[in-house]
């Protein structure tokens, strides 16, 4: 979308919401709006290709066959909306599986190094078995990942997805259905903003319109 579009959608934004008797006053939506004003100077072209969960399970049901890690670094990264680059890294001591299937992980090492120490805790699903079993094999103190680079793991996604593709992808399907708040605070986005650039691609009136309920 180029920079005026985006301008005047956020001032088409402004007059909706105060035709709807929504106060601007309100910090998250000011502060939603200025995150959409700022992207003026962004090629949101250029954002990651979103995978999709179908794709992401196939991907991760082919590699549990022939590479462990890689299976279980990519599930973990879809299943808490993470960057694989912050999965890799973390200590396979700090990610554990309970007995009612709940992924637990108390991030040692992220690129937002405000959320080192934060516990995630996620359902695993069907992929509880798959993690549960590799993590079993690991010691304590190395890294998920090993030696392997982010972008050795994005390699093994399929033609046209990026290792950011599977971070978005999770936020954006999980945001089909799961309360706006929740979902950013899985992804642990710091802002409102930061969730929606996350949203999928459509007119800004639509993205804006998941905050709504937080403001009222």
């Amino acid at each position: 979308m180029k920079a005026t579009s985006i301008l005047t959608e956020v001032a088409n934004i402004r007059a909706a919401l105060r035709m709807d008797g929504v106060t601007l006053a309100d910090h998250r939506i000011a502060m939603a709006l200025r995150g959409l004003a700022k992207m003026k100077t962004k090629d949101t072209t250029r954002q990651a290709r979103p995978i999709p969960k179908g794709v992401i399970y196939r991907t991760v049901d082919r590699l549990a066959n022939t590479d462990t890690q890689a299976a279980v670094v990519i599930a973990i990264a879809w299943l808490t909306a993470s960057r694989v680059g912050d999965v890799r890294r973390q200590r396979v001591g700090a990610i554990s599986c309970t007995e009612n299937g709940v992924l637990q992980i108390e991030w040692t090492e992220r690129k937002d190094w405000r959320n080192v120490g934060i516990v995630t805790q996620v359902w695993a699903g069907r992929l509880e078995q798959t993690i549960r079993r590799h993590l079993a094999g690991r010691r304590p103190n190395e890294a998920l990942g090993g030696d392997r680079t982010t972008a050795d793991f994005a390699k093994l996604l399929p033609t046209g997805f990026t290792a950011h593709s599977v971070r978005r992808g999770a936020a954006q399907h999980a945001l089909k259905t799961a309360d706006p708040e929740a979902v950013r605070t899985l992804t642990l986005h710091a802002t409102l903003y930061g969730l929606i650039r996350y949203a999928p691609k459509c007119h800004v009136r639509t993205q804006l319109a998941a905050s709504r309920a937080l403001a009222e």
